[in-house]
């Protein structure tokens, strides 16, 4: 397609005119696509744990587990959806500032805490479920390598969690040494 024919289809074009309420409903945050896989992600994973909660104890041989495995396992999982909850919560808040570089920098703060906070809970949650699995069972050779496999598993799934973080963080960070620059 030409330069001139773009710009009389352009020209040509019919202009839908939006009222108020739809222009506020497109730029609400809520109605984000990538909020929205977020927020089904959340609801599937929280219905997916609170199943397991739920039927954990009869599955899984609760009753022959330790008492403190038993509440390890359900404290980690509690921890690890409250942490989700609130990290989605987090995201989606309005982050206010006198200007654009300072709402940057306070959302920037805000999550690296949340970072750090997802990382602890994930690392406990992961080791609840190991401990949880682990109470009652006498280790031959076979086992302690399946062990050791599923704590490599769980270690590359910390450092690939942190990795996304780290990348994260830096892109907010590139905005905010943006700000410096254009001034």
């Amino acid at each position: 397609m030409e330069l001139e024919d773009l710009k009389s289809d352009w020209q040509n074009a019919t202009i839908v005119e939006k009222s108020e309420d739809d222009l506020q409903k497109m730029t609400r945050i809520k109605n984000h696509p990538t909020l929205k896989r977020i927020r089904t992600k959340l609801i599937i994973e929280t219905i997916c744990f609170v199943l397991f909660l739920v039927v954990y104890y009869d599955w899984f041989d609760g009753d022959k587990k330790p008492f403190y495995a038993n509440a390890f396992l359900v404290i980690g999982l509690l921890f690890f959806i409250a942490n989700d909850v609130a990290g989605y919560i987090s995201i989606t808040s309005r982050i206010e500032g006198s200007n654009l570089k300072t709402s940057v920098e306070r959302y920037l703060a805000k999550i690296k805490r949340l970072s750090i906070l997802s990382l602890i809970c994930t690392f406990l949650y992961s080791i609840s479920i190991v401990v949880f699995f682990t109470a009652v069972i006498h280790f031959t050779r076979e086992k302690s390598f399946i062990l050791l496999g599923i704590s490599i598993i769980l270690v590359q799934m910390m450092f690939w969690s942190h990795r996304i973080w780290t990348r994260w963080i830096k892109k907010l960070e590139q905005q905010i040494v943006d700000f410096d620059e254009i001034k």
